[in-house]
């Protein structure tokens, strides 16, 4: 097991029990945030800012309406040595596709109520990747497969 590996790896273990005991609680009040589409993705292994990749699929969903309810982020650790493709959608939007992704990556959205958000990785052979989503300290999904997909829905 190579150095990275067993840091991922024990980050994953290490943190996991926090976001765990998180799930079993609705607590907490939702703060605002920014406006739908201003998230920023962030590779958090160099802190460096990276613009959003729309896909060429056209949206048909409807813009959020009222408030956003709070702020999620999504997140992506893996294991394996290339790097992976992230495909995501925020808020009942588009998808959008990161393609040759380096874990660890993160991004921070708003959360509106009755709109669904989900976030797939696509690894390279045995690459073992972890998604979660997490609100107001809060796990709401969390898979560690080789395609690993979370989704999550506020229904307040």
């Amino acid at each position: 097991m190579t150095n990275r590996t067993a840091a991922v790896a024990a980050a994953i273990l290490v943190s996991l029990p926090g976001y765990l005991a998180g799930c079993s609680t609705t607590a907490g009040t939702p703060q605002s945030s920014p406006t739908a589409g201003s998230g920023t993705v962030t590779n958090t292994s160099d802190s460096t800012p990276m613009p959003s990749t729309p896909s060429a699929s056209p949206s048909t969903a409807a813009a959020p309406s009222g408030p956003p309810v709070g702020t999620a982020t999504m997140q992506i650790l893996g294991t394996g040595a290339g790097p992976v493709t992230i495909r995501y959608q925020i808020n009942d939007g588009p998808e959008q596709v990161e393609p040759n992704v380096t874990l660890p990556w993160s991004k921070d959205y708003p959360v509106y109520d009755k709109l669904t958000s989900s976030i797939t990785a696509e690894g390279a052979g045995d690459s073992v990747l972890t998604c979660s989503i997490i609100m107001d300290g809060k796990l709401l999904a969390f898979r560690s497969e080789p395609n690993a997909k979370c989704t999550f829905a506020y229904w307040g």
